[in-house]
């Protein structure tokens, strides 16, 4: 039976917030290559839907912050649960330089800490306000700017003393969560202490790293002078970091130092960059076991910043861009997608896509006019599986496949399939088959699909007399499958 998914069936928070959708396209082509209807599987996915894996993750949170319009409602469609306040002192449509940054806030470090008057929050408030009103969570970091093209630096030193910084430290969070100063109760649960002090250390020597331009030595002791300052002011929430940029030696070295002294480390944060998504899974089990090497068990695993990057030469990196957000946004799309799945089956407690800022490393919203561009949508669809809560167990055997499923108590399913390669010569379209290892059917399926000719279309696709059906997915592109109930049985 030839099944046809209507705008009807489109995301109701889509609609809500304005967004549009393209029409249905009936052809699926590539490259001026038609898929002939009668063709062949050349794979399948099989989807246990009654095997339950656990919830589904946090992979769709960002750096960034919408700037207005569009972007604001697209937030609110997608539920993107955090925004990491990294790199927001970059544009003056965050309010830069003024928000975030310690120094900024308080510029004076030879000024009373205590005091109100020495703080300036003006400007940041009204950052955070723009974040919480998409009803977004603010994770802070807490630390100093990019400055890797002045020729001065300013910011990224060590602080005279780290213990006033601490307390300087204490005193923002007092403004934010417990009203002092004039300030708010807003209960922000993550402090991220640092940004990066690793980066280009070891090609350039300690003292030439981009965000710190002291020793390693200073950096582990004022990292471990606040952990321990912050939360034994307040315990109930979520304090550390340090965002390290490569490779997990950098602190390893001092974690079993931390160790013996029982110093606190709620999250250990750090980044990737890459073009294959699985290395993401090899990642984060090689952070996974670093800490629970030394007896950090508990600490939570965070990467909050990735994307594709195909290298950090002018050419790779303007190439990257493209993916990102110009020419091939469609397979930054895809790339963003499949790290999503493979994210999920990974050792990270949490993950924060670089970045949702406007004019920055962003293939969701077009910098010009903020609308939503193709590497948005999965994050609306992954707000779907979050709001279904259950991931369920989906394999599949062919290459350059990803999936992830998820079902809620009442049985309604949703099936997330994304096609990638780096490889551009990759450009035949194929069919793959979707079954169910139970007894139900996805002829009542609803379908949406993007590629480089659809962005979260309703498209057609063919239910086949066991319940399967059939997609055919062009290089670079994501299908969401949704099964309402269990009642359409073959």
């Amino acid at each position: 039976m030839l099944k046809v998914v209507g705008a009807a069936f489109f995301s109701a928070a889509v609609v809500a917030a304005g967004l549009s959708a393209n029409a249905v396209h009936a052809v699926n082509t590539t490259a001026g290559v038609a898929v002939d209807s009668k063709s062949k599987s050349e794979g399948e996915i099989v989807v246990n839907d009654g095997d339950a894996k656990g919830p589904i993750k946090i992979v769709n949170a960002v750096n960034g912050c919408p700037v207005g319009g569009e972007a604001v409602a697209a937030w609110k469609a997608a539920e993107i649960p955090f925004a990491r306040t990294h790199d927001l002192n970059l544009s003056h449509s965050y309010g830069a330089p003024y928000v975030i940054d310690i120094p900024w806030i308080f510029r004076d470090f030879d000024a009373d800490e205590n005091d109100p008057k020495n703080y300036d929050f003006v400007c940041t408030d009204a950052l955070l306000q723009r974040i919480r009103d998409t009803g977004c969570e603010p994770f802070y970091r807490l630390g100093g700017a990019y400055e890797s093209r002045l020729v001065k630096k300013y910011n990224i030193y060590p602080p005279k003393d780290f213990a006033k910084w601490a307390r300087i430290c204490e005193h923002v969070i007092a403004h934010y969560n417990e009203g002092w100063a004039d300030g708010f109760r807003w209960n922000i649960r993550y402090w991220e202490i640092w940004n990066e002090p690793d980066l280009r250390t070891e090609s350039k020597g300690e003292e030439n790293g981009t965000f710190w331009r002291g020793s390693r030595g200073e950096f582990v002791r004022l990292f471990k002078t606040t952990l321990k300052h912050l939360k034994a002011r307040y315990p109930h929430l979520k304090f550390g970091g340090p965002a390290v940029s490569g490779s997990f030696g950098w602190v390893d070295q001092f974690l079993a130092e931390f160790a013996k002294e029982d110093v606190p480390l709620d999250f250990f944060s750090w980044h990737g960059y890459c073009t294959e998504p699985k290395g993401y899974i090899r990642t984060a089990k090689a952070a996974r076991e670093m800490l629970d090497r030394h007896g950090y068990v508990k600490t939570e695993s965070i990467n909050n910043e990735w994307n594709y990057i195909k290298g950090w030469d002018s050419w790779s990196r303007a190439y990257s861009m493209e993916v990102e957000k110009g020419r091939f946004n469609q397979k930054g799309a895809a790339f963003l997608a499949a790290a999503f799945c493979c994210w999920q089956d990974s050792a990270a407690d949490m993950v924060m896509y670089y970045d949702a800022r406007q004019p920055g490393m962003n293939a969701l919203f077009d910098s010009v006019t903020g609308l939503p561009m193709r590497g948005y949508y999965p994050f609306l669809i992954w707000k779907d599986l979050r709001h279904l809560g259950t991931q369920v167990e989906a394999t599949t055997k062919m290459k350059g496949l990803y999936v992830t499923a998820a079902k809620n108590e009442a049985g309604k399913l949703g099936i997330f399939i994304v096609r990638y390669s780096d490889d551009n010569n990759v450009v035949r379209p194929t069919r793959v088959t979707v079954r169910l290892g139970s007894d139900r059917s996805l002829a009542a399926a609803k379908l949406h699909l993007t590629d480089d000719v659809r962005i979260h279309t309703a498209s057609y696709f063919e239910a086949n007399a066991d319940g399967s059906v059939d997609l055919v997915l062009r290089p670079c592109s994501f299908a969401f499958l949704e099964l309402e109930d269990q009642s359409a049985v073959p």
